[in-house]
């Protein structure tokens, strides 16, 4: 049975053969079951971390919930959000992963940090240089 999800951004979650859709950040409102999947539903103003992984392909994405101003389609979320950072590769997934763990250990709330700073984040994961030293640097820069 589906409980109403007015007003509430729902996130599909999948584990079959050959494609697995999973939450890596954010705490769902609640976990609904849905016509042959399972949904996650978030209340506006959440960071959520969702990833695809469609056999050897992964897809990692950070989005922040918005029902009024989401502007981005993200695939197997409804409505659209606000995305901010786009990890096209496993690596990229794992570096998105890794920058989310240094903000936790620095005990950094991520709705306080500022959306350039992801927007940043972002461009660095797309170069060549995404260490772990110069996502230190940039958490060192813009968040502390």
């Amino acid at each position: 049975m589906m409980k109403n999800t007015h007003g509430k951004t729902a996130v599909q979650l999948q584990d079959h053969a050959g494609i697995q859709c999973s939450l890596f950040y954010g705490k769902p409102l609640s976990i609904v079951d849905a016509e042959h999947t399972r949904k996650a539903l978030f209340s506006d103003g959440e960071f959520v971390g969702y990833r695809i992984i469609n056999g050897k392909r992964e897809h990692a994405f950070l989005f922040r919930t918005n029902q009024r101003n989401g502007a981005q389609q993200v695939p197997g979320v409804s409505p659209a959000v606000t995305l901010m950072v786009d990890a096209k590769s496993g690596y990229r997934s794992y570096k998105l992963q890794e920058m989310l763990h240094m903000i936790v250990c620095h005990e950094i709330e991520i709705t306080a940090i500022p959306d350039h700073f992801l927007l940043r984040f972002n461009t660095l994961l797309e170069g060549r240089n995404c260490s772990s030293q110069a996502m230190q640097n940039m958490i060192e820069k813009w968040c502390t």
